[in-house]
């Protein structure tokens, strides 16, 4: 006699759940993302009450200013550092174990991925913020001005417009300023800087702010029969004689004269000397060239502050990634 059995079904007992499930469950992303909001609020209203006091040296991106010293006023944004980094750790695991699953049931598609790389975008972003945060440095402040002038980072600049748009009141409204740079192979740009666009090279890592308008003063010299303006660490050349002047002292007083500090050299390969002029008195060189000023001039001028932030190519790269992510969605907007 034979018996015919049908096999029962194998029931799998439900995986144990881990108590650091929690890390990268949707709740806690919930709770990361209001908390972040929230915070944020708080930090916005203590930072207006307080700049003249606990967060006075706090400025731009940089975030060490929280830190020098400590205050219990920025307890806020100590709490901000702890929910972020609590938020980047479960966004980090979250799309780990999602694009690990997905690719164990050979998913292959690409726009089920899509999520996971605006989750990518999202940490980058937070990753450009902590550098931006940590790595930022000021470099000091540089005024252009008609003539060449060095900015520090091999390039020179000059300024060859300046538009200072004012309201009815008499307010500045906005300033641009058509600046033509040089660098070190005598390549030349032209650029345009306003207060919400600076100057920038290195994908926005080294960028020059606009501070304000302003003049700088120009010493006119006459060198033998010819006349040239310039300023401070500035060169003219008449003929074969080239002046630079080092020095530019303004007249302390109504009726005393100003006096320039300047390095002539009367031919090409000749020795250069340095001499004091005084406004409206030649001066007789070794060679019988003279040199005289003939008067300070004031010409406009723009203030740049040079800012070092490393930051900036990283959310750069964060936007980038996000834009990807969302095109990948694209059927999804149909």
């Amino acid at each position: 006699m034979h018996s015919d059995r049908s096999a029962a079904p194998v029931e799998t007992a439900p995986a144990q759940p881990s108590r650091w499930d929690w890390l990268y469950s949707q709740g806690l992303g919930v709770i990361c993302g209001q908390a972040t909001v929230l915070l944020l609020a708080i930090g916005s209203v203590v930072m207006a009450s307080t700049r003249d006091g606990a967060s006075a040296m706090i400025g731009m991106d940089d975030i060490r200013g929280f830190f020098a010293p400590p205050s219990i006023v920025h307890l806020w944004f100590y709490l901000l550092v702890l929910v972020l980094g609590l938020y980047g750790l479960n966004t980090f695991l979250a799309t780990w174990k999602s694009v690990a699953l997905k690719w164990r049931e050979g998913v292959r598609r690409v726009q089920a991925y899509a999520a996971s790389v605006v989750h990518l975008g999202f940490l980058l972003g937070l990753f450009a913020h902590l550098v931006g945060g940590l790595g930022g440095a000021e470099l000091g402040q540089v005024s252009v001005g008609p003539d060449w002038t060095a900015l520090g980072d091999g390039r020179e600049a000059r300024l060859v417009a300046l538009d200072v748009p004012r309201l009815p009141d008499g307010g500045m409204k906005q300033v641009e300023a058509g600046v033509e740079l040089r660098d070190g192979a005598g390549e030349r740009s032209t650029a345009t800087v306003s207060y919400n666009g600076p100057l920038s090279s290195g994908l926005g890592s080294d960028l020059f702010l606009l501070v304000r308008p302003g003049s700088v003063a120009l010493a006119a010299l006459r060198l033998g029969d010819d006349r040239c303006t310039l300023g401070a660490e500035a060169v003219c050349s008449v003929g074969a004689m080239e002046a630079k002047l080092l020095f530019l002292h303004p007249p302390r007083d109504p009726g005393t004269a100003a006096m320039a500090r300047v390095r002539v050299r009367t031919r090409p390969g000749a020795p250069a000397g340095d001499f004091w002029l005084q406004e409206g008195r030649p001066t007789v060189l070794p060679d019988g060239s003279r040199v005289m000023l003939e008067g300070i001039q004031a010409r406009p001028a723009i203030h740049l502050r040079r800012r070092h932030a490393p930051g900036n190519p990283w959310a750069l790269f964060s936007t980038v990634v996000l834009a990807t992510g969302l095109t990948m969605m694209w059927r999804r907007f149909i």
